[in-house]
C-alpha cells in the first residue's frame, strides 16, 4: 500500500477533521524517527513507517464505545491490504488490548508518538498564537510535567522513547515537534 492509498483508506474511515490532523501528525513524526533510528533508511522504509501512523487510529470512529476492539476492526477492514509489520505495529500501539505486544523499533515508535503527538497538540492550543511555530521543546517539556495539563496523554507510554528507543526524552520531543512544524499547514497549527 502507498501513502496516497493509505490516506484514501483512513479518509473513508476517519470523518472527523481533528483526528485526521492527528492521523497526519503521527505520520509525519514517524517518518522522522525512522531517520533516527535506521541507519541508512531508504524511501520504501520512511513510507511504511509513515502508513503506520497515517492509519494507526482509522478504525477509531468505529471502535470508540468499545476500545477492546480497537485496531481489530481495522485489521478486519484492512489488514489484508497491509505488509503484516504495518498491521503489526498498528495493533502493538494498543497492546493492552490486543496482546500484541510491540517489538520492533517501528512498533515502539509508534506507542511512544501516539500520546506525544496529542500532548504538542494540546502544548499549541495553551499559546497565545495557537501555532507549533511558536512551540519550543522545554515549552512542551513544562507541560509533560503538570500532571493536570492534557491529562489523556499517557506520561509513561511516552516515556517509553527512553528505554525502548534509546532516545532520551527532550531528543524524542524535539524529533515529534519538528516533524509536526513540517506539516503545520495541514495541522491548522
Amino acid at each position: 500500500m502507498t501513502q496516497p492509498e493509505a490516506y484514501q483508506k483512513l479518509t473513508s474511515l476517519v470523518k472527523t477533521p481533528n483526528l485526521i490532523k492527528h492521523h497526519l501528525a503521527c505520520e509525519a513524526i514517524m517518518i522522522d524517527l525512522c531517520k533516527r533510528l535506521v541507519p541508512n533508511t531508504d524511501g520504501p522504509t520512511l513510507e511504511k513507517w509513515g502508513i503506520v501512523g497515517l492509519l494507526h487510529d482509522a478504525d477509531y470512529e468505529l471502535t470508540k464505545t468499545d476500545p477492546t476492539q480497537h485496531t481489530k476492526v481495522l485489521e478486519q477492514k484492512i489488514g489484508k491490504d497491509l505488509p503484516p509489520d504495518v498491521l503489526y505495529a498498528i495493533k502493538a500501539h494498543n497492546y493492552k488490548e490486543t496482546k500484541s505486544e510491540p517489538k520492533s523499533l517501528m512498533d515502539w515508535a509508534m506507542y511512544a508518538c501516539d500520546e506525544l503527538s496529542g500532548l504538542i497538540i494540546a502544548s499549541a492550543l495553551v499559546t497565545p498564537e495557537r501555532k507549533l511555530s511558536k512551540l519550543t521543546p522545554d515549552f512542551i517539556l513544562k507541560r509533560f510535567n503538570e500532571k493536570s495539563f492534557a491529562k489523556g496523554a499517557d506520561r509513561e507510554q511516552i516515556k517509553t522513547c527512553e528505554t525502548k528507543l534509546q532516545i532520551p526524552l527532550n531528543e524524542f520531543v524535539a524529533i515529534s515537534l519538528i516533524a509536526m512544524q513540517k506539516i503545520a499547514p495541514k495541522l491548522s497549527l
